[in-house]
């Protein structure tokens, strides 16, 4: 095998091993600190987004290993990995006030910084393959090669780590996990929790019987327009309970000790 194929080759497998690495980690570390809570993880839910970020490192991992320039690599795939970002963002994000054309707009105003800021990623990536080939070519053993690719899995694995729930957020979600599976096993509408009982729950008993997925959220909440009092009005968090019959189900937190206030929605807010 040519050195370019070699590099080539290795660069397929290598962005494959790192966007593997991510995947693992963003999409399971939640459900490993949160057993048997069914989490709501779009777009494909764990395991298509683990697959996902597979082959979308393999891609990059390719392209930016494909010419011989380490720059020419770096800045094609960064600007490749830019544009399907956000273009694909504005394509299919959910509508809201903006329209297509005017999230279009945003995204190629933006796309010049985020060029710029995975360049830094994609950089980091070519120099690995770089490394790894240097390492094939001077014959190496494999104790001396295995020091950079681990150290950029794990630098991977530490980024895939950051979104995930912290102490309040865990909390707030098992209450609501419990509070959902006590409504759900009422015999009767006089049995519910008293949170599932209120008008604003709506039809809880009839429409909240099937399998759901939970979010948490702590900005924008106001877009729910629940009421809510000023005490401890910064830390306001919703949990969002999405039902498999499309029924939705808003669980608004004044603290973790009290018990929520809860709103229904055939659609939620944008």
């Amino acid at each position: 095998m040519s050195i370019h194929n070699y590099r080539r080759l290795t660069g397929l497998l290598f962005g494959a091993g790192l966007g593997l690495m991510f995947g693992l980690t963003s999409q399971l570390t939640n459900r490993i600190l949160l057993p048997g809570i069914p989490l709501y993880q779009p777009p494909l839910g764990p395991l298509g987004n683990i697959l996902a970020s597979l082959l979308a490192g393999a891609l990059l991992g390719a392209i930016c290993a494909w010419p011989q320039s380490s720059i020419n690599g770096t800045f094609i795939a960064s600007a490749f990995a830019a544009a399907a970002i956000l273009v694909g963002n504005a394509v299919l994000a959910e509508p809201g006030r903006s329209t297509l054309g005017m999230r279009l707009i945003t995204s190629i105003v933006l796309i010049l910084p985020f060029w710029a800021l995975l360049a830094i990623l994609i950089a980091a990536l070519r120099w690995g393959v770089n490394k790894l080939v240097d390492a094939h070519a001077d014959h190496l053993p494999l104790r001396a090669r295995i020091p950079v690719p681990a150290a950029l899995l794990l630098v991977v694995a530490l980024i895939g780590v950051l979104p995930t729930y912290r102490g309040e957020a865990r909390t707030l979600l098992a209450h609501t996990h419990a509070l959902l599976r006590e409504g759900q096993a009422a015999a009767s509408v006089e049995a519910l929790p008293a949170s599932l009982r209120v008008p604003a729950a709506g039809s809880f008993f009839e429409a909240g019987r099937v399998p759901y997925t939970l979010s948490w959220q702590q900005q924008g909440i106001e877009k729910y327009r629940i009421a809510r009092p000023i005490e401890n009005f910064d830390n306001h968090s919703v949990v969002v309970a999405r039902f498999k019959n499309d029924w939705n189900l808003v669980c608004l937190y004044i603290t973790p000790e009290r018990p929520p206030l809860c709103q229904a929605f055939e659609e939620l807010p944008r």
